[in-house]
């Protein structure tokens, strides 16, 4: 008898569990599951000038992200604007030429040369080494 009641009430549990998909609700329909880790890449093209310097804006903010995190631009002549909408000072560079502290509620400016394509590394100096960190794709 007991093993029939048992049987009686994980019955429902079981056909519940059927109907129940792996996004949640009914058949998958329904809650979607949260992703493990939340993206917000940006890339963005380095706009040419009349003067052939390519320009690109760059903001900063407390979220301790570079906005684009990936520009791309050709050989040449590349002119960053830095703005720092947050309020923790920041750093940018372009291989050997560096911009140091960025102040929050400042705009700089970083005019660099390039000469061959490749990647190219921009860390603040200050949170690189919790992801603050973008990329300069030369082509």
């Amino acid at each position: 008898m007991r093993k029939l009641l048992a049987l009686l009430l994980a019955l429902p549990l079981l056909g519940g569990c059927a109907v129940w998909g792996p996004e949640g609700g009914p058949n998958g329909a329904g809650i979607p599951r949260p992703s493990a880790v939340a993206t917000t890449e940006t890339a963005t093209d380095a706009i040419l000038g009349a003067d052939g310097v390519q320009r690109v804006t760059i903001t900063v903010t407390d979220k301790l992200r570079f906005e684009p995190s990936e520009v791309r631009a050709k050989v040449g002549t590349i002119e960053f604007t830095i703005r720092n909408t947050g309020g923790s000072p920041h750093t940018f560079g372009v291989g050997a030429d560096k911009l140091d502290n960025i102040n929050g509620g400042e705009t700089r400016t970083l005019r660099v040369t390039v000469d061959r394509p490749g990647s190219y590394p921009y860390p603040c100096a200050y949170h690189g080494s919790v992801g603050m960190r973008g990329t300069l794709d030369v082509r």
